[in-house]
């Protein structure tokens, strides 16, 4: 009972911490170019990520994830409850660094650290959460997307600048603003939107595993559906709750420190995040990072100008934090297994 106490708390704090870490990646730069004031573009995101949580519970049917899976017992329900600790504690640092971070990579690197963890204590080495060869499986799926995804989208993002800039070249600079600052504001909640939609899919997942290692097995069959509504209710209300409270404290490294756009280049930054995004989620159907792809097409557009204001500092220490991220939670979430096993 405790123990199932503790994982609905994991599950809501996690999932809390996504929002109020990854609510920058949509509106940093509307509200850094003046499309959108704070509050408002909050709220936007709140209510895109919410909308996303709901499209992730409809299409659910349509995806798998076969790297998401844990073995029966008490061991599964403290696999997953140590990776959503794990999401929720680097969350929560990278956000007091002010640093942007991916939240997927996060529980990513957890989930593959607890099945490492895992595999050492099984006596029969059963395939599932606790074999080896989940492994290869899981950073198959998760880091190449990580290598090649982010210098992808800012090649695009700074190709894209060129044949916008030509068309728009002559034009009165204020209606092009104008007109920037209203893309800007239509990208932000497509990307919230998308944001919900992988957030809610990989959570609604785990939440259907958590419930059947918390509830008895004889009642699950009844009760899939309500159980998964429910799931859907929570992950969408502790998502926009997070976003609401977040966005200005990495926002300000994201769009202030880190690189300068004016309203013109941050719409092509957000646009291309915003088709990156629809590409990879329903195309290649990976778990790629909104914050890898945001940042890096920000810095895309950023450095093609004539007079960017970029800072390398704060560039090479967001490189650090993602190629630190999935290793550290690795290791994070063996330490929280073997915290969690010896109360359990």
């Amino acid at each position: 009972m405790l123990l199932g106490l503790l994982a609905c708390c994991a599950f809501i704090a996690a999932v809390y911490v996504t929002g109020l870490h990854d609510a920058s990646n949509s509106v940093a730069i509307p509200v850094r170019t003046r499309a959108l004031g704070e509050r408002s573009a909050l709220y936007l995101a709140a209510l895109f990520n919410v909308l996303g949580v709901v499209g992730a519970f409809l299409l659910l049917g349509e995806y798998s994830a076969s790297w998401v899976s844990a073995p029966e017992g008490v061991t599964g329900l403290n696999g997953i409850v140590a990776a959503l600790l794990v999401c929720a504690i680097w969350g929560v640092l990278t956000w007091f660094l002010r640093l942007p971070s991916s939240s997927t990579h996060a529980l990513v690197g957890a989930l593959a650290g607890v099945s490492w963890w895992t595999q050492t204590k099984l006596e029969d080495g059963a395939e599932g959460f606790g074999s080896l060869a989940f492994l290869p499986h899981i950073f198959g799926a998760t880091l190449l997307p990580l290598f090649y995804l982010p210098p992808l989208i800012f090649l695009l993002s700074w190709l894209m600048v060129v044949p916008f800039y030509r068309l728009v070249v002559g034009h009165n600079p204020r209606l092009v603003n104008q007109r920037a600052r209203e893309v800007l504001a239509v990208s932000a909640s497509a990307i919230s939107l998308l944001h919900g939609l992988q957030t809610g899919y990989l959570y609604l997942l785990l939440w259907a595993l958590l419930s059947e290692r918390i509830m008895d097995p004889a009642l699950i069959q009844s009760l899939t559906w309500g159980g998964m509504l429910l799931g859907t209710l929570i992950i969408a209300l502790s998502l926009g709750a997070g976003t609401l409270t977040g966005g200005r404290r990495i926002g300000y490294t994201f769009a202030y420190k880190m690189v300068r756009l004016d309203p013109f280049r941050g719409a092509v930054a957000q646009g291309t995040t915003a088709v990156v995004q629809v590409l990879g989620y329903f195309l290649l159907q990976v778990p790629f990072s909104s914050s890898h792809l945001a940042t890096a097409s920000a810095l895309g557009a950023g450095v093609n100008q004539r007079f960017n204001a970029l800072k390398s500092r704060i560039v090479l220490q967001i490189l650090l934090v993602w190629l630190v991220t999935i290793p550290a939670c690795f290791v994070l979430g063996v330490l929280a297994m073997v915290a969690l096993q010896s109360i359990s």
